[in-house]
């Protein structure tokens, strides 16, 4: 009985789709498991430069099929969250070079999520001698984290120019370029939240009466403008986009009438690109009584699998059991783990043996230190001290 239970598991583990190699653009990956891109704040310093820490961080991780960077701003104006990197200077792309070869050394892939927050910012991030920008003058009304432990409420932002708009398109293909010579494998795009394309997206921030304002297409374009500038640096086999109608139901960023049609606009328009991937988030906000109520939980995965044929990259709030059965349905191709990468950074092993995750530990998901960031330990190393502790009991 014992031998034919130790049997079924071995094969269900063989056969696991999670645990297949898969064709991500032109990169063969060893998996389908996806390490989430995950804020952390380890970076405190003003330039913004990657780190020692952070490479010992991601090199733990590089068994994961696929590694995407944390959220990684285009430029100083992009800044809208404490302790997070850059990728426009050159010694952040030395920084960065750092992290990618280790993470090559150690036989996996990574490549950068390039962000800008928009008017979810502060003065004190993105520089006193300026403001935080977005589509127009209309409080987004999010928390913005200024330090650690520090938080305040976002102001007006001053709304873009026309040069602003050419100014931001142009900083995302610089950023692809310097991330690129930093050794990335590709670049995703951060095109949803609450950040500066969701927010042209949202027509109750987005008050604009030129070509960035009023219809569905208008409002996308910024989007579109910004992922043609990224595709003159990268093949389209190297990019991907995150995207969806994932909000947190407060603020300025609560779903409106316009807000499937919009996002169903964004993903058909994807599928002329052929693109490396597009990440989906399921929906964690309580949307009952809202205009999107039918995608609650799962049922945004149902609904934009029918609009995108490509990869899809599935991703917030899932276990590997569910992540296994979500890439049986055929509702995605690949599943990006956040938190179960935080705590445990051999999560690819412990998909294969069955093995239990190591508990989280939230003081540590935010600071300066390797404290709750690169000692979580690795079923081996749990392996091994068990041992050691047994031998000096004899």
């Amino acid at each position: 009985m014992v031998k034919n239970a130790t049997d079924e598991t071995s094969r269900n583990v063989r056969e696991a789709l999670l645990l297949q190699p898969i064709l991500f653009g032109d990169l063969e990956l060893p998996n389908r498991v996806v390490m989430a891109p995950l804020t952390r704040m380890r970076v405190p310093t003003p330039g913004a430069v990657p780190n020692d820490l952070m490479r010992e961080y991601y090199e733990q991780r590089a068994s994961a099929g696929l590694i995407i960077s944390e959220g990684t701003f285009v430029s100083d104006q992009a800044r809208g969250w404490y302790g997070a990197p850059g990728i426009y200077t050159e010694e952040q792309r030395k920084g960065w070079l750092k992290i990618t070869d280790a993470v090559h050394g150690a036989g996996g892939h990574m490549i950068v999520q390039l962000w800008h927050q928009g008017s979810v910012s502060s003065r004190k991030l993105v520089g006193y001698d300026r403001s935080p920008l977005g589509p127009s003058a209309v409080n987004p009304e999010q928390l913005v984290h200024t330090g650690y432990g520090m938080t305040e409420m976002t102001q007006v932002p001053t709304a873009m120019t026309s040069d602003d708009i050419r100014q931001t398109i142009a900083d995302f293909r610089h950023a692809s370029k310097v991330a690129r010579d930093a050794g990335f494998d590709g670049v995703q795009i951060q095109g949803g939240f609450v950040y500066l394309f969701q927010q042209f997206m949202q027509e109750n921030l987005n008050l604009r009466t030129d070509i960035y304002g009023g219809s569905i297409e208008n409002r996308a374009r910024l989007l579109f403008e910004a992922l043609e500038a990224v595709l003159g640096a990268w093949p389209s086999s190297r990019v991907g986009v995150k995207a969806g109608t994932m909000m947190p139901e407060r603020g300025g960023f609560r779903s409106l009438p316009s807000t499937l049609p919009t996002a169903e606009y964004v993903y058909r328009r994807l599928n002329d690109y052929d693109l490396s991937h597009v990440m989906l988030m399921r929906q964690l906000a309580d949307l009952s009584g809202t205009p999107i109520e039918p995608l609650q939980g799962d049922g945004v995965l149902h609904h934009f699998r029918k609009l995108y044929s490509g990869t899809l990259m599935l991703n917030v709030d899932i276990s590997p059991k569910r992540g296994e059965q979500f890439l049986r349905d055929g509702l995605g191709e690949m599943i990006a783990f956040g938190r179960g990468y935080i705590a445990n950074p051999d999560l690819v092993e412990r998909i294969r043996t069955g093995s239990e995750l190591n508990p989280q530990r939230p003081e540590g998901y935010y600071g300066a230190t390797a404290e709750g960031y690169t000692d979580y330990p690795t079923i081996n190393e749990i392996a091994t001290t068990q041992s050691e502790v047994q031998y000096a009991g004899l």
